[in-house]
């Protein structure tokens, strides 16, 4: 809410070195000024809504009262004129004007009436706000709305873990948004200018590192669309990514309504983009994509394998891409017209596993000391942000801190390891007993649970009861830093393992044997039979668990007597 003052600003020596490190803070910004920067600009925040009061009313206020409601100084009129007009061009349809009238005072306080527009404005944004986050079914949710979920959630989650990577991040920053697209000055260069790739092996942190890209380069663009291979299931497929590139791009078209793209095929989407592409071309503004994780797109290893990317694109778009070392893709994309550029992400150096190690532990308000620093980062395993970020997170918990450098010399050198030694350490000190379970669960299911059919399994399913809250909050505390949301049915949330690692760690030491695994796939498969009232997870879920299960007849009984429902749901 916005009026005729421009708030207090704070002198360069009243804002402390903590503070401009945690909020990037911009000094001869007022306290409000500085506030809309964190809280919406930098993060286009849709949630945001601004309301700037009509200053009408300041004609009937006494005069004693008029300088609480307009600055004085003509710096801070004119930012504050700045600023709103700088909103309005921001967020368009989020800046709302509003009336008000004087009212009299009450004490030394001026009250103010006429406020009913401005109520229900602000009312009507916060609950269109709330539905669109949390709305009562997602599948109502436009379909552009649907398919950004899983990848905000994905950037929320890894974008907890630091990369440490502050030099390669600014590269793509600098690609992303620099005007390169003049020709190289030496043969060495490449000469592509809209195309860079991440090449970082198993393990180096390429979608922690893609994550914190994509979060800079949003508050840098709105013509930005990111994509995360594995965020959710249908990202994996080229016809999901292929629908988000020509939904994003056709609304830049004037006049270019593409109707029935999610219907589209393959071929179709493909020739579709590359008309999309010719017909964007001469925009002034430029479109960013960043897709992470190109080599696990399902297509892998076929002979359609990554045609839909063009051998050029025009200068006014810069595609940001991370892979592995894997042969098919860096072949198909060295083999375009122009070469593109690539930045190879190496295992972190010393400096940048100290400054992970450091601003880890300064949200705690703990430290290190030096030999412990060092220990830590001089680690086999420190050269992995994710091993780091854990052993950090286990050291933190961590009783005694007498023992705390013989913990660290103690950890294990390899990511599994690491986490063997964590998961280890939760289940034998878990005080529910559920932990181990809700693991098992996880693990068993095709693609995560949802919070609500994890405290239904943990609880009684047979008697549709629930795991206590208190004890359903217990559980999901201890085992937040090893889960992620990622999206399923309808864009529901489900929870899942953040790490590779993690899973494998379940596996053997959880579920080492056939009869453990069949055990949670009848537990998975008598809830999706019994309590399960959606028919398409009951669909999908069911058959698989009671194949998983190793109960055939059970199977066929399904598939016989539900042949309607299984071809309404295919």
């Amino acid at each position: 809410m916005l009026g005729e003052r421009y708030g207090w600003i704070p002198s360069i020596q009243d804002v402390s070195e903590e503070i401009r490190e945690k909020y990037s803070w911009v000094d001869h910004l007022s306290i409000t000024h500085m506030e809309i920067v964190r809280g919406a600009v930098r993060s286009n925040n849709p949630n945001a809504a601004f309301f700037l009061r009509d200053p009408d009313f300041l004609k009937d206020l006494p005069q004693d009262q008029l300088a609480n409601f307009v600055d004085t100084a003509e710096l801070n009129t004119q930012q504050q004129k700045e600023l709103k007009s700088r909103l309005k061009a921001r967020f368009p349809d989020q800046v709302f004007d509003y009336t008000s009238s004087y009212d009299g005072e009450a004490g030394d306080k001026v009250q103010l009436s006429g406020l009913e527009e401005f109520c229900k404005r602000a009312v009507k944004f916060l609950k269109t706000a709330i539905g669109n986050r949390y709305p009562e079914s997602r599948g109502e949710l436009p379909s552009d709305s649907q398919a950004i979920l899983p990848h905000i959630a994905f950037i929320e989650e890894k974008g907890r873990f630091l990369t440490g990577r502050d030099a390669e991040i600014q590269k793509v920053l600098d690609f992303a948004t620099s005007d390169i697209t003049k020709a190289p000055q030496t043969s060495g260069e490449p000469a592509d200018r809209t195309m860079l790739v991440v090449l970082g092996d198993s393990g180096t942190g390429k979608s922690f590192f893609m994550s914190k890209c994509a979060t800079e380069i949003r508050q840098k663009t709105d013509n930005f669309l990111y994509h995360f291979v594995g965020c959710c299931p249908e990202s994996i497929d080229p016809v999901n990514i292929l629908q988000r590139l020509c939904g994003h791009m056709a609304n830049q078209v004037p006049g270019e309504a593409v109707e029935g793209i999610s219907s589209m095929s393959y071929v179709q989407l493909q020739n579709l983009f590359h008309l999309l592409l010719e017909k964007t071309s001469n925009r002034e503004d430029r479109l960013v994509v960043l897709i992470d994780g190109l080599n696990q797109v399902s297509d892998h290893g076929s002979p359609t394998y990554l045609e839909w990317l063009p051998t050029t694109f025009p200068s006014n778009l810069r595609f940001i891409i991370s892979t592995t070392s894997d042969p098919a893709t860096l072949q198909r994309l060295r083999g375009r017209q122009s070469p593109p550029h690539e930045l190879k992400l190496h295992v972190l150096g010393q400096e940048a596993r100290q400054n992970i190690v450091k601003t880890y532990f300064k949200q705690y308000n703990k430290i290190l000391d030096d030999e412990q620093l060092d220990l830590l980062t001089s680690s086999a395993g420190a050269g992995n942000p994710v091993w780091l970020a854990m052993a950090c997170e286990e050291l933190r918990v961590f009783g005694d801190f007498s023992r705390l450098t013989e913990k660290i010399d103690s950890l294990p050198a390899s990511l599994e390891g690491l986490m063997n030694m964590l998961i280890s350490r939760i289940v034998t000190e878990d005080e529910t007993g559920y932990i181990a379970q809700m693991l098992c669960l996880i693990e068993c299911s095709q693609h995560g649970l949802q919070e609500s059919e994890l405290q239904m399994l943990l609880g009684d399913p047979q008697m549709a009861t629930p795991l206590p809250a208190l004890t359903w909050g217990q559980v999901l505390r201890t085992l937040k830093p090893f889960l992620r949301n990622t999206a399923g049915h309808q864009n529901l949330p489900l929870l899942g393992f953040f790490h590779e690692s993690v899973s494998k760690v379940v596996q053997k030491s959880l579920l080492g044997t056939q009869t453990v695994q069949q055990s949670y796939h009848k537990c998975l498969a008598d809830y999706y039979k019994d309590q399960c009232a959606d028919q398409q997870l009951v669909v999908t879920n069911l058959p698989y668990h009671l194949q998983e299960a190793g109960l055939e007849d059970r199977l066929a009984d399904f598939l016989k007597n539900n042949k309607d429902i299984t071809e309404k749901h295919r």
